[in-house]
């Protein structure tokens, strides 16, 4: 499983989903963290100016992810990524680590 974070300073969440150009991705095997990356988008790469399906490019940097976590996100955005199968998770939560471990915790649970 690919988690992907909104986060420009590669340490804690943040809003603007759709404006945003940094994102830490977890690589989550087996319930455990596999790898964790800050990624930085290019202009062209931030979904306010990217259309179409992640699924479909698989060139840009957040292809594979199955879910997005945020502090905000507007709804075409949201219906755009949930029409692609990413499950997309709005949080008030700060604490990307944390927000990960809650997320596969939730997936792990019978």
């Amino acid at each position: 499983m690919k988690i992907a974070i909104t986060s420009p300073n590669g340490k804690s969440i943040s809003g603007h989903a759709g404006k945003c150009p940094g994102y830490l991705v977890y690589d989550i095997q087996q319930g455990r963290l596999h790898g964790k990356q800050h990624i930085k988008l290019t202009k062209d790469q931030v979904f306010r100016h990217f259309s179409g399906a992640l699924s479909s490019h698989p060139d840009h940097p957040l292809h594979g992810i199955n879910c997005l976590i945020t502090q905000g996100i507007g709804d075409g955005l949201h219906q755009r990524l949930t029409h692609d199968g990413i499950q997309v998770l709005v949080t008030e939560m700060a604490d990307s680590d944390e927000a990960v471990q809650q997320v596969v915790m939730a997936f792990s649970t019978p």
